[in-house]
């Protein structure tokens, strides 16, 4: 029994003397290994809450709501579709978009006017799929409102469908009719919408912006728009700039998408790699008074 506690002795003391040489043996890595204080520091990449700069995506401008509508309908329908639609009230846009998590419609029809009003309304709505309470039908959920003077320049909006994550999703873009009218006077609009996880048509980005154009990749909706970029020597800023805005579905929060915000030379136009479809277009307002007065001098 003493020979076996002699042995536990020195097998301690060799422990504790090799305890002591790993410490010693870390300190002089940390007197000699200095940390890193690069600004260039590795950022986790992916759309997830490290990926530098990203923030959620701009919705402030959206005036989607269940509240704006006054008057709504639910429309039977085995299946959304616009043509359909159009068999209960008449449109001036329309778009279906189907996805994995459910489908949905937009619609938009300008109100009526004389030429004693001084604007005209654009009713946007937004439908989903209900197969309940004994009817396939389209159902109003969403509402808003865009608004134009009618002596105002006119606007065309574009309404794209293409795809996210292999779900398809809305892209409208108003623009000025008159392509040479300076993108900072009237500027661009563009906004997104897709589904959420659990089905429901959802403005996810709405922007603003001089001449704004967008691109694709099956992962993001790029949206590029005219800036100044950097001031010279001179002070004469840099022309050919513009804003580049990644947009994508956010890893943080199931009902939105997030946003990463560059700026540089302007990107040179490259072939979308998802397809991109001209749905459907609308000038608005439909036409100006001015144009109103010249036709009926035409028919005078």
């Amino acid at each position: 029994m003493a020979k076996k506690a002699s042995e536990a002795k020195r097998t301690n003391r060799v422990l504790g003397v090799l305890v002591v040489l790993l410490l010693i043996g870390a300190g002089a890595v940390a007197l000699f290994v200095e940390p890193s204080t690069s600004s260039d520091a590795t950022v986790v990449s992916g759309n997830d809450a490290t990926t530098l700069g990203v923030r959620p995506a701009e919705v402030s401008r959206s005036n989607f709501s269940a509240g704006w509508g006054i008057e709504q309908y639910d429309f039977q329908m085995n299946a959304l579709s616009c043509s359909e639609l159009n068999t209960h009230i008449t449109t001036d846009l329309c778009a279906v978009a189907r996805t994995k998590h459910g489908d949905f419609m937009f619609s938009a029809t300008e109100s009526y006017w004389d030429e004693a009003d001084s604007e005209t309304t654009l009713e946007m709505s937004l439908f989903g799929f209900q197969d309940n309470n004994g009817w396939k039908r389209a159902t109003g959920l969403l509402d808003a409102q865009m608004v134009r003077d009618l002596d105002g320049v006119q606007v065309k909006i574009d309404l794209y469908r293409t795809e996210v994550n292999s779900d398809e999703v809305l892209i409208a873009h108003r623009h000025p009719v008159d392509d040479t009218v300076n993108g900072y006077d009237v500027s661009d609009q563009v906004f997104i919408i897709a589904a959420s996880p659990t089905g429901a048509p959802t403005v996810v980005a709405w922007y603003n912006g001089p001449e704004i154009s967008f691109q694709t990749d099956g992962k993001n909706i790029t949206l590029l728009y005219k800036r100044y970029g950097v001031a010279t020597e001179s002070g004469t800023l840099q022309q050919g700039w513009n804003t580049q805005v990644r947009l994508f579905p956010s890893a943080r929060v199931p009902f939105g998408w997030d946003e990463q915000i560059t700026t540089g030379p302007a990107l040179p136009d490259v072939k979308d790699a998802v397809p991109v479809e001209l749905v459907d277009s609308y000038t608005f307002p439909v036409r100006s008074p001015l144009a109103a007065k010249d036709l009926n001098l035409e028919s005078a």
